[in-house]
């Protein structure tokens, strides 16, 4: 008997597949450097910010036991009738791209200031982008973007003493040194330097979750994909072996929709888990008809691995 070869199909890879790929054949056979690894505070790895702009000065959203509260801070213009105007809440990729990076900077300088001036071109190309300016250039969506982040107020409501509930004003950044463009047309903020409070520095440097700072490349333009990687890495790693945990899809929603309404959300869950399990291998989970099965891990960083640049303190 004759076996007929069963022609295998050709499938052609987008361009973006290709370079993830890429990317992840590199992390899997190169030596863990200092540069590859980066750090996030706990309290970001569960409550995340808006995946598209709310256009309101309040906006919250509820993880499991913890609540995120975010109020929207003004700066100054000289064209407005009050002297100031209201910059809007942080959203997307590029917020959550900017406080990993300064976090990351910080933990690794060990310094509550972080200069964004002179390593804004730098911090976008290790994360991968372009470092092109215009008015849609990726620059001036960074600048946007870290303005908003920096002025906003954060609140998180959690757990209190005798089964109360407890809010904490969880401002990230103290100070916030910018320069204005002169362009009249842009009125573009210039980022320079930021400030770490005293609290958001000593629970970042005491709790910092470690991750593989180069697989952000792979999803840098899915903010769902980031939040979905960040609680990945801090949750499976914890989860008992032989003890796995269902989340339904309500619960699912619940930390991980954002705007989108419920029947929404799945598909769009689905697709952004899938990115996440790209920049993350090693994580293990399987799709059950109620939600998602997430089962113990190793986490992306080995444990006992911490590379700091030592510096002056400041």
């Amino acid at each position: 008997m004759t076996l007929v070869p069963i022609p295998i199909p050709h499938i052609e890879l987008r361009r973006i597949d290709k370079k993830r790929l890429a990317a992840l054949h590199e992390r899997s056979t190169m030596e863990l450097k200092s540069r590859d690894i980066g750090f996030a505070h706990t309290v970001l790895t569960q409550c995340m910010l808006p995946y598209v702009d709310p256009k309101v000065e309040v906006w919250n959203r509820r993880n499991g036991e913890y609540s995120i509260m975010l109020q929207a801070g003004y700066v100054e213009d000289a064209d407005s009738p009050t002297g100031f105007r209201n910059v809007g809440l942080p959203f997307g990729a590029k917020p959550r791209l900017f406080q990993l990076y300064f976090c990351t900077q910080a933990v690794k300088q060990q310094t509550r200031i972080v200069p964004l001036e002179k390593t804004l071109c730098g911090m976008m190309t290790a994360l991968g982008y372009g470092t092109t300016g215009g008015e849609h250039g990726p620059i001036r969506l960074f600048k946007e973007q870290i303005t908003r982040y920096a002025r906003c107020s954060v609140t998180v409501i959690g757990p209190g003493p005798k089964g109360g509930r407890r809010y904490t004003n969880s401002q990230p950044i103290q100070r916030f040194d910018v320069f204005f463009s002169p362009d009249p047309i842009q009125r573009d903020l210039w980022p320079h330097e930021i400030e770490l409070t005293q609290g958001f520095f000593e629970a970042l440097t005491s709790h910092a979750v470690p991750f593989h700072f180069q697989a952000l490349h792979s999803i840098q333009q899915r903010p769902r994909s980031i939040d979905a990687y960040l609680w990945l890495t801090q949750r499976l790693c914890r989860i008992p072996a032989g003890k796995p945990l269902l989340l339904k899809w309500q619960t699912l929603h619940e930390m991980f929709g954002g705007q989108s309404p419920f029947r929404q959300f799945k598909p769009f869950f689905r697709e952004d888990l899938k990115y996440a399990l790209c920049a993350y291998p090693e994580a293990r989970f399987e799709e059950r008809p109620q939600g998602f099965l997430f089962k113990s891990s190793p986490p992306p960083i080995p444990p006992k691995t911490r590379i700091f640049v030592k510096t002056k303190p400041r």
